[in-house]
């Protein structure tokens, strides 16, 4: 594969090697922003990753979002992607899945070899490790009755659902491939839920008039995620984010944000691609993960992670890291 075909996002490092001579940054170390979009730092557009990564040699976590990110339209992951991922854990490196869904979910697409990595769920409101949830970040019972309520009231076309225990309850039938409950949310909001989502056939924009003011009032303890590629409203904890999650698994291992290489295409990747050490927006991303990428690669359907782990092997192997 090619490494030409991934290239520097608007967000920009300090490439600049003679403040870092042995290649290896201090501990704790950030790096600056380099000059703003169609400054100096475009003639760095395109450049071979390969060569690129010998001044990322921290790297030793790689954090994977799914959904048209890993997983390609079909829902599989490719033989290229697998197999990069395995030379990547045989290097004894890390790997992460960081995802919005449930671990039921999560177990439905994800090959098997990969059951035995941490898994950041509901948008990092859980983590589950060996099918053991080490950590919940949850939306309090009384929290969730207001919001479930303010739905119904405001919005009554709409489509609710409440993750709880790792079951998914809607308000109502609707045709969905991964099973559901249909049940009186108001009988379920005793419990604390890992997020609320609602959706429906209209585009944000025709109901943004009635969303705007719902989401104005949401509790203090929650906040919501807008997501336009899928027309959908999910509702976490305001605490739940994904970079949050990920930097306590990576600290389990000694770690921290800036030893990830973290993949992404929407809204709630945001901010787990614009913390990580190397930042990675698939050309399928949207426009707010695209903006705070190091660098886009090729999309999902045309294995964008698996160029990008060949290219960061490669690096690592010409400046003998690894």
């Amino acid at each position: 594969m090619g490494h030409g075909l991934c290239h520097l996002g608007r967000r920009r490092r300090n490439l600049a090697a003679d403040s870092h001579p042995h290649g290896h940054p201090p501990a704790g170390w950030r790096p600056s922003p380099g000059p703003p979009a169609g400054g100096d730092g475009d003639s760095r557009r395109g450049t071979s990753l390969s060569i690129l990564w010998r001044l990322y040699p921290l790297i030793r976590v790689i954090a994977l979002d799914l959904d048209d990110t890993l997983l390609r339209s079909d829902k599989t992951v490719s033989p290229e992607s697998l197999a990069l991922l395995r030379r990547w854990r045989a290097q004894g490196h890390h790997l992460v899945i960081a995802t919005g869904r449930p671990p039921r979910t999560v177990a439905e697409v994800l090959p098997r070899e990969l059951f035995d990595v941490p898994w950041v769920c509901y948008n990092g409101a859980a983590i589950q490790i060996d099918g053991r949830t080490i950590f919940q970040d949850l939306i309090p019972p009384e929290d969730t009755r207001t919001i479930v309520e303010m739905i119904q009231a405001r919005l009554p076309d709409c489509i609710v659902g409440l993750e709880v225990d790792n079951i998914l309850y809607l308000n109502r039938a609707i045709q969905r491939t991964s099973p559901y409950q249909v049940a009186d949310l108001r009988r379920i909001c005793h419990q604390p839920a890992a997020k609320i989502l609602f959706f429906q056939d209209a585009q944000f924009q025709e109901i943004m008039a009635d969303l705007r003011p719902l989401l104005q009032a949401l509790p203090a303890s929650t906040r919501a995620l807008l997501s336009e590629k899928y027309n959908l409203v999910q509702i976490l904890s305001h605490s739940a984010d994904k970079a949050r999650a990920l930097e306590m698994v990576v600290q389990q291992w000694g770690l921290g944000l800036e030893h990830v290489m973290a993949f992404g295409d929407d809204v709630n990747d945001v901010e787990m691609v614009r913390r990580a050490g190397l930042g990675v927006a698939v050309a399928n991303a949207v426009a707010e993960v695209k903006a705070v990428a190091d660098h886009i690669t090729a999309s999902n359907d045309e294995d964008g992670v698996a160029q990008a782990l060949e290219a960061l092997l490669a690096g690592q192997l010409e400046s003998g890291v690894g």
